[in-house]
């Protein structure tokens, strides 16, 4: 299967969508809530969006990435938001080839480092990375903010 890596498009939405539910099966997502999302980060020179097509033209993976400030990297960092294959796609190489695209996008944007976290269940993933050098480096923590 060919896969084209490309920046995502408004138009990618629902498919988006469709593997963000794939990636998150218990969180309560909303299409427009992502939407609004999704057009903040179509709209920001930080934050960056590719998809993975198939020689159909079907988007079977999208990742995400954000630069910001480190003051730990006395630089930028490239901080990867999402990462998800289709399912029934997983393990032919295109989760691999999202995250080199996000690197490259991060280079190019003068980071010195690119991060990403994963929840502890997710143990086939942390693998994942682990193979692809990624280095387990610190805990995420994390508080609900009440409205």
């Amino acid at each position: 299967m060919e896969i084209v890596y490309r920046k995502a498009l408004a138009e990618d939405l629902a498919a988006v969508f469709g593997l963000l539910r794939q990636l998150w099966p218990h969180q309560p997502l909303h299409l427009a809530e992502t939407g609004s999302v999704y057009s903040r980060c179509l709209s920001s020179d930080s934050d960056h969006m590719i998809c993975a097509e198939d020689g159909t033209g079907r988007v079977v993976g999208f990742g995400s990435l954000v630069v910001k400030n480190s003051f730990w990297q006395q630089s930028f960092v490239g901080y990867v938001t999402t990462l998800v294959v289709d399912e029934a796609c997983r393990g032919r190489g295109i989760g691999k080839g999202l995250l080199d695209e996000l690197t490259a996008v991060a280079a190019r944007e003068g980071c010195r480092r690119i991060e990403l976290d994963s929840g502890f269940h997710r143990e086939q993933a942390h693998l994942f990375y682990e193979h692809l050098q990624f280095e387990k480096r610190a805990l995420l923590f994390s508080k609900r903010i009440e409205p």
